[in-house]
């Protein structure tokens, strides 16, 4: 084979490795972006995924990742609030179905989040 086919090959391969993988929003995730079921991670001024969808009685946890960038997770309706910190985690048992809109309030405008809750099955 020569260098022309081996680079179409790579590129093939490339190609279908970055179509793997995926989360709730359509969005790929990559490596340390909610690896784990119910959890989403702050990273790069973001939350990942930024809609995650779970059951009536779940616990989501959010992990803060954002190497030295403090933020905070706050429901829009009060609901629950964690303190602000750059690292550690946060939890919170959604025991109703519904929407619940979740922002950064450090980082409100790039920060915004949606927890959608459906009965249990």
């Amino acid at each position: 084979m020569g260098k022309r086919e081996a680079w179409a090959v790579l590129a093939l391969a490339l190609v279908a490795v970055a179509g793997c993988g995926g989360s709730s929003d359509g969005e790929s995730a990559g490596p340390g972006e909610a690896p784990e079921p119910n959890t989403v991670v702050l990273r790069d001024i973001a939350f990942k995924p930024k809609v995650l969808k779970v059951e009536a009685g779940t616990t989501v946890t959010w992990r803060f990742e954002d190497q030295g960038i403090s933020h905070d997770v706050k429901a829009e309706d009060g609901s629950f609030a964690s303190e602000v910190t750059d690292s550690g985690t946060f939890e919170h048992t959604f025991d109703e179905p519904g929407t619940y809109p979740y922002v950064c309030t450090l980082h409100a405008t790039q920060m915004k989040g949606t927890i959608e809750v459906t009965p249990e099955a």
